[in-house]
């Protein structure tokens, strides 16, 4: 049974939270409820809570300042955070604290945030379980740590399996396919922001239940991950769904979504390790085909665009760009522009100077039924809705 605090200034809130679930029967029981962080420490301090459910906006001390304490006590437990729409800034900053994910409140049925808790304790599991892994064996480097300096070193697959064992790493023999995960072009940009254990949860998030990978953390903006061919063939799951999930997931609260090369069907980790070091060859940079289609539609998405036209206007077959270009950026050119457009028209509608109207035409969506049922999709709230929250 896993203890919950939930902590939230809104008593309604707190209420609902409470009657959303018939908690025991899911394995979790509410050990307390408080309505800001000073009121909440105490109570983590007696009753110790293995889940805190946090909202991130309090009077006294909010969220994130309470994330940040936790932090500091080396709290084990894990957190997740209550947000509106408007909240995204706060949640990446408690996402990059180590919280280990968040909750819409707009949204929140007794579906989704029983999966999200039921994500949360097998996480809290896995974590356990290799302490335990790691107590009960002598073994002082785990196998990532292996893998890791064989993608960074020189020796060859023979020798590394024979020195470390067959037993163990005679995998490495097999079939894989490999994801470089780099966000190394935005390292100059004051506004981007991202931690090692962000970046690991945010994979893990993406194949949770579907595939077991090794992931690399090469750094805290650099990620390499390993997958056994086998099993994409076993679970039917290509890599390029698990990078568009990935893409949507960064893009949903924050501007910057990394690059992801990858590759499958490789012979064994030798030639995965091939692939790395071709990836790091030209890391931080698109190819100079998908870079100009990039530059081309960041000038161009308030005009009338399709494939054909931005094929053309880059001089490339529109088979050949929606190909490379999916496989670098993650997503299709679509997806790209429409994410781009309610993007810009988000920031739009944040200053209040255009109608949704005019808001729709100058970022290239003259169908505003159209232009608000796509915001709707993206940002899960309508355009009306989404600027009452900034203009009341």
């Amino acid at each position: 049974m896993y203890s919950i605090l939930i902590i939230d200034d809104e008593p309604i809130v707190k209420i609902a939270l409470r009657s959303i679930l018939p908690w025991e029967e899911h394995g979790f029981f509410i050990c307390g409820t408080a309505s800001n962080g000073l009121e909440a420490v105490p109570l983590i301090e007696k009753h110790h809570p293995d889940i805190i459910i946090t909202d991130l906006k309090m009077p006294e001390m909010d969220g994130l300042e309470l994330i940040r304490f936790l932090k500091e006590k080396e709290y084990p437990g894990e957190i997740l955070v209550l947000s509106n729409y408007e909240d995204f800034d706060s949640v990446r900053s408690a996402l990059l604290l180590g919280a280990a994910d968040y909750l819409l409140k707009i949204k929140i049925q007794p579906d989704t945030l029983l999966a999200c808790l039921n994500k949360t304790t097998i996480k809290m599991q896995n974590t356990a379980d290799r302490k335990d892994s790691i107590l009960k064996t002598d073994i002082t480097e785990p196998i990532t740590d292996h893998l890791l300096s064989f993608f960074q070193g020189e020796e060859s697959l023979d020798s590394f399996i024979e020195r470390y064992g067959a037993e163990k790493f005679g995998f490495m023999k097999h079939s894989c396919a490999v994801c470089y995960v780099t966000f190394e072009k935005f390292l100059s940009n004051d506004a981007f922001s991202i931690s090692a254990n962000l970046l690991r949860d945010m994979i893990l998030d993406a194949v949770q239940g579907v595939l077991q990978p090794y992931i690399l953390v090469l750094s805290a903006h650099n990620a390499l991950v390993v997958f056994s061919q086998k099993e994409l063939m076993c679970s039917q799951v290509k890599v390029e769904q698990l990078i568009k999930k990935l893409y949507n997931r960064f893009t949903m609260y924050q501007s910057f979504a990394p690059d992801m090369p990858y590759k499958e069907n490789l012979k064994n980790y030798e030639e995965a390790r091939t692939t790395y070091q071709d990836f790091l060859h030209s890391e931080g940079h698109y190819k100079n085909d998908v870079a100009k289609t990039l530059t081309y539609i960041e000038n161009n998405y308030m005009h009338r665009l399709t494939l054909s036209s931005i094929s053309a206007n880059v001089n490339l077959s529109t088979s050949y760009l929606c190909r490379v270009f999916k496989s670098e950026v993650g997503t299709s050119i679509t997806s790209y522009l429409n994410n781009l457009r309610i993007r810009k028209a988000a920031t739009l509608i944040k200053e209040n100077t255009f109608s949704l109207k005019e808001i729709s035409v100058m970022v290239g969506i003259d169908d505003q039924l159209y232009f608000s049922r796509l915001f709707k999709k993206c940002m899960g709230i309508s355009p009306s809705e989404y600027g009452k929250r900034f203009h009341l």
